[in-house]
């Protein structure tokens, strides 16, 4: 308001109250600050509680986190793609969640399932491993899960068996509604 008031304090007094000010400021920040990254995209997400997503990784859950692909050929339904190859990505984060996508010819898999609206195409997918068997596990938000088995190098196999079994009903389920089901054991080799 100084700017529009007829008398202005002397260079001394503005310089007097802005130190004056920092430290209330700074503490404040620190106190109640978040995030760019906990803000981003709330005004298109329920606002859900995602501690589960957030939890800290124990150590022996520390070496599967990066990114993992491999290229499948679009006659496998799996990537919905016309013909040639298209590229599977799953990205483990530290904080517990998966992301997947699929690229074909510069387009993304989210772009083709938008048209589809039985297949959300923003996801809120977790991850699990259990090291004794080997085992990584993509949890959908639907429910359904996809089983992995861990290599000696930290490569995911898909554990087809498992993932397509039919006494688990929630992936049944899901198949059955559209969602697209993988047709071999696919070898994601971990980026290094």
């Amino acid at each position: 308001m100084t700017a529009c008031s007829r008398s202005t304090p002397s260079d001394a007094d503005q310089t007097a109250s802005a130190s004056e000010a920092q430290p209330t400021s700074t503490a404040h920040s620190q106190q109640s600050g978040k995030k760019l990254t906990e803000l981003a995209g709330q005004a298109s997400m329920p606002n859900e509680s995602v501690s589960k997503v957030q939890q800290d990784l124990v150590d022996e859950q520390a070496p599967y986190v990066g990114r993992y692909h491999v290229k499948i050929s679009c006659k496998d339904d799996f990537v919905q793609c016309s013909e040639g190859s298209a590229e599977y990505i799953l990205t483990l984060a530290a904080d517990g969640s998966a992301y997947r996508s699929i690229v074909y010819t510069g387009k993304l898999f989210s772009e083709k399932m938008a048209e589809d609206s039985n297949i959300r195409t923003y996801r809120r997918d977790t991850w699990s491993v259990n090291p004794e068997d080997s085992e990584l596990v993509v949890h959908l938000e639907e429910g359904a899960e996809f089983y992995y088995r861990v290599d000696k190098q930290h490569n995911l196999i898909l554990d087809l068996d498992r993932t397509l079994d039919l006494d688990n009903q929630i992936n049944q389920h899901l198949f059955a509604a559209g969602y697209p089901m993988p047709t071999q054991a696919y070898r994601l080799i971990k980026d290094q």
